[in-house]
């Protein structure tokens, strides 16, 4: 009966959804790897900025019409084309409607939406078309310590398939990634392959729609100084004073995994991995750049993060 309810719900949101505007102009999207505070911050900012929350609606498995867009395929920014693109414009312009990607619409209830919020995890790989092909989108592309991530999607049993997929991209890994040595990462265990999976997703979005033409967040810097948010804030149009309630974990949370919010400790993590997982870490970081901005004791340089940013994921 729980669950019936529960669809049912989810289905009279989605129906009960008001959202005035028709354009990609108050489109929005929301972009970082999986286990990476994307929730958090969907929720916070969707309160703050009166904005519609669209919820990972790129599910080939639960919408058909997103079938093209398997998860961890690379589009490249001037593909003539996007698979399942008439799909995506609906999204963009406010035409979607699905229960599962407006069931956190609740957050905003019978409020004339100032614009949307679009938040998915499978953006970093082809979000940069959007980009491209529509510059009045905003973007807000949130990261988090690799050990954070793997830490938590141990947890919960991920798999690293879709990192396997991405590699045999030569598009890819030969075309746009070819300066790395990716190919060269020794992939047989889990942990190496899931966050190599990390590092291509956070490289790709780098270059594809980094630098100025979006609003970088650490997610590991905001859940100890709450104004990290602010830049992303800002680039949403959102005055940073509205942001609230921010001591309150996303619906994405749980009591075993990573999330910062679980205890005092924000690292608290750290304790769940091993020497293996540290040096695999290691070796992944330097081959993409990135192992001065996320030391494998946990802590991040958010200096060095931003730079590689600006500078699109190259040296």
């Amino acid at each position: 009966m729980a669950a019936i309810l529960t669809r049912a719900e989810r289905l009279a949101r989605s129906v009960a959804v008001w959202d005035p505007h028709r354009d990609t102009a108050h489109a929005s999207l929301l972009s970082g790897s999986g286990r990476s505070g994307t929730t958090w911050l969907l929720e916070a900012y969707s309160r703050a900025g009166r904005l519609r929350p669209i919820f990972e609606p790129v599910r080939p498995d639960l919408d058909a019409r997103f079938s093209d867009l398997r998860p961890g395929r690379y589009v490249p920014v001037d593909a003539e084309r996007l698979p399942s693109q008439e799909a995506v414009e609906d999204l963009l312009v406010g035409r979607y409607r699905h229960p599962w990607a407006d069931q956190e619409a609740s957050l905003n209830p019978f409020l004339r939406y100032r614009g949307r919020l679009i938040k998915e995890i499978r953006f970093p790989m082809w979000a940069g078309w959007v980009a491209h092909r529509h510059p009045d989108v905003r973007i807000v592309h949130v990261i988090r310590h690799p050990l954070a991530t793997l830490s938590s999607q141990s947890v919960l049993g991920w798999v690293p398939e879709r990192m396997h997929y991405m590699m045999a991209q030569p598009e890819l890994v030969d075309g746009l990634l070819g300066d790395r040595p990716l190919r060269e990462l020794a992939s047989g265990d889990d942990a190496t392959a899931l966050i190599t999976r990390w590092a291509i997703e956070n490289l790709t979005a780098a270059r594809t729609y980094g630098g100025d033409r979006s609003a970088l967040v650490s997610y590991d810097a905001a859940v100890e100084d709450r104004s990290e948010l602010d830049r992303g804030a800002r680039w949403l149009g959102i005055d940073p004073a509205r942001l609230t309630n921010l001591e309150k974990p996303s619906k994405m949370s749980h009591a075993k995994g990573a999330n910062a919010h679980a205890g005092k400790d924000p690292r608290a993590w750290m304790k769940r991995i091993d020497a293996s997982q540290q040096a695999a870490a290691a070796r992944v970081l330097d081959a993409v750049g990135l192992a001065d901005a996320f030391p494998v004791d946990g802590t991040v340089d958010r200096e060095a993060l931003q730079r590689w940013w600006e500078r699109g994921g190259r040296d």
